[in-house]
Formats: structure tokens, C-alpha cells, sequence
């Protein structure tokens, strides 16, 4: 039988629309996963065949022994509200919060719970690809890739796919239940997270021995997706809330150069 670890997965993944990516995401997810044991689907009031796509990845989720859940919302509640709705019913000893504009590659969540545990890291995020999606050849760029980075991490925080101990989210859990701050719709929640988590002493990095494909604004650049000003209004309760400017960190000297190198590194496949 598959999944017979000790350790527990869930996964969380919150949904608007987009209903081509969301297929993708889950035919990667339930191809190429190992560990995974549970999954959370969000759906956050999308008016397109979401509905009906999810409904079919529940005879393959009974298939595979995954526990496959889908919860309706009958409007957009925000990006981070949805999370919590997934985390308040996620089992698993680890979580992972992940975007549905993703693709996955063999076995990245058992490369995930190895980098938490020889790590010993708090929460974990892969490397992402925001190049075309070529399904001919996106594996063996992913192998390719893994061959060259696999023992490299950096410090970063990877909003795309989170990858938390069950520690780490009971030490996050807010009142709700959930970690992150609804007060946010879809932008600054995981910057606010983020600060959060420094705050706590919680640790994270991003590794290079797990590759993923990302969709660089999958659901943000759609017309109409999102409402007017929501980026403005999430920054002003972020600086609110903490008292300082968040992009800031962004401008500085060091970060300026670290992402040049991380530019450079990239080009020659490097991590």
C-alpha cells in the first residue's frame, strides 16, 4: 500500500477560477507525490468548471488511499482566509500551503520532509521555475537541475508552496486557528506571516534539491480576478501593523546584489 510513513502529509491548496492550472496542479500532484496522505482543496467562489474538475479528482484521490476534500466557498475570501480554512482541517505532522499555479515534480514531497528533518528547519520551499511550461521536457529540466543543486539551500522564504512542521503551525495558530492574518485579501499575508515567523525564532530555507514550475501571477494578472487597489491595501495594514515598510528590505544594497547573483546562478542552472 502507498503512503505507509509515519509521517502524516497534508496538503492545502485554496483555488479561484484559473480551472486549467488547478487541473495541472493536481495531475502533477497526485503522479508525483509519495508521502502525501491528505488533500484540501479551497474553492474560493470560482465561477468557471472548478466545481465539476475537483469532483473528478476524487475517484483518483480514492484510487491512490489520499483523503480528498473539497470545501466551497460561496465567494473570494481572500487567499489567506482559505489557507486557514484548509490548515483548521489538516492531520498530517506536516502542511503544505500550495498554490494552484504550480506543477510538481517526482517525489518533491519526500525531498521536502528530508530537508525538515536533516535540516531541521521549520518550515521549507523549493526552487521554482517561472519559464514556459513544456510538459515534454519539464522533468528532465527538473532532473537536470536536482543533479546540480540537490545540496544547496538558501534563506528564503517561498510563499509558492510552504512546507510547515505541525510545531511550526501550532506556534503560528491564531485565534481562528488558522496562521494567517485575514485581515489580508490576497497580497502582504505571507510577508506578514514571514515577520512572524522571524519574530518566533522559526526558521526557513529554500532548497535546491526540489524543483517546481510556477505560473508567475497565474491568478493575479487574470482581468477582473481581483478587485481594485487590493496591493495598496494590503501594504498600508502591513505598515499598520508593524510600523514599517516592508519593501524597504527590498532596496537595499545587499538585496539588490543577492538577487543579481541568484540571476546569474540561474542562467548557468545553478542554485
Amino acid at each position: 500500500m502507498k503512503n505507509q510513513h509515519s509521517n502524516r502529509v497534508s496538503v492545502v491548496i485554496p483555488v479561484f477560477n484559473q480551472v486549467h492550472l488547478t487541473q495541472r496542479c493536481l495531475e502533477s500532484l497526485f503522479k508525483n507525490s509519495t508521502r502525501v496522505q491528505q488533500i484540501t482543496v479551497i474553492n474560493n467562489g470560482s465561477k468557471d468548471k472548478t466545481i465539476e474538475a475537483l469532483e473528478d479528482f476524487r475517484s483518483q484521490a480514492h484510487e491512490k488511499e489520499i483523503e480528498f476534500d473539497a470545501i466551497h466557498n460561496a465567494e473570494n475570501l481572500g487567499f489567506g482566509r482559505a489557507c486557514n480554512q484548509g490548515i483548521r482541517k489538516s492531520t498530517g505532522d506536516y502542511v503544505m500551503i500550495l498554490n494552484n499555479d504550480t506543477w510538481l515534480m517526482p517525489a518533491w514531497d519526500h525531498v521536502l520532509l528530508q530537508a525538515h528533518q536533516e535540516l531541521r528547519l521549520d518550515c521549507v520551499g523549493p526552487y521554482f521555475y517561472e519559464g514556459p511550461f513544456d510538459e515534454t521536457e519539464i522533468e528532465t529540466r527538473a532532473k537536470n537541475f536536482i543533479v546540480k543543486n540537490a545540496k544547496s539551500t538558501r534563506h528564503h522564504f517561498v510563499p509558492i508552496l510552504m512546507s510547515f512542521t505541525r510545531k511550526a503551525i501550532d506556534e503560528l495558530k491564531l485565534d481562528h486557528g488558522g496562521i494567517f492574518d485575514e485581515r489580508f485579501f490576497v497580497t502582504y499575508e505571507d510577508t506578514d506571516l514571514k515577520e512572524r515567523m522571524e519574530r518566533q525564532s522559526l526558521s526557513y530555507a529554500q532548497t535546491g534539491a526540489c524543483f517546481i514550475w510556477h505560473h508567475s501571477m497565474g491568478t493575479r494578472n487574470a482581468k477582473g480576478m481581483l478587485p481594485v487597489g487590493y496591493e495598496q491595501e494590503g501594504l498600508e495594514h502591513f505598515i499598520k501593523k508593524w510600523g514599517f515598510d516592508p519593501r524597504t528590505r527590498d532596496h537595499t544594497l545587499v538585496a539588490r546584489l543577492r538577487r543579481r547573483l541568484w540571476k546569474i546562478k540561474e542562467k548557468f542552472g545553478r542554485f
